[in-house]
């Protein structure tokens, strides 16, 4: 029998690529592939990463694009902001 956890995550796997890769042609469309995985995930309770897309906006997070990721060395954290909406998250690194 085939486990439904794994289709789930190989599913919101693809809608992310899927997101990153039309985000030049269609932003639109990439936004709603990420709300699609996102509801997925949260439907069947699989944790998504959270470097992966913008929690405010849905925006997939793409290096130079749409992400700023900054490495604060003295107080053991990442800071990554969102290009598109402005919104900031700390995550803990060390």
């Amino acid at each position: 029998m085939i486990d439904l956890k794994k289709i789930v995550e190989n599913r919101c796997k693809k809608l992310l690529a899927l997101a990153k890769k039309y985000w030049g042609i269609d932003e639109k469309l990439a936004r709603r592939y990420v709300s699609l995985a996102r509801k997925i995930s949260m439907r069947h309770r699989i944790k998504l990463t959270g470097n992966e897309y913008c929690k405010k906006c849905n925006t997939p997070f793409i290096q130079g694009k749409t992400v700023k990721t900054r490495l604060d060395s003295k107080n053991h954290f990442v800071l990554t902001e969102c290009l598109n909406c402005g919104a900031k998250r700390r995550t803990n690194k060390y």
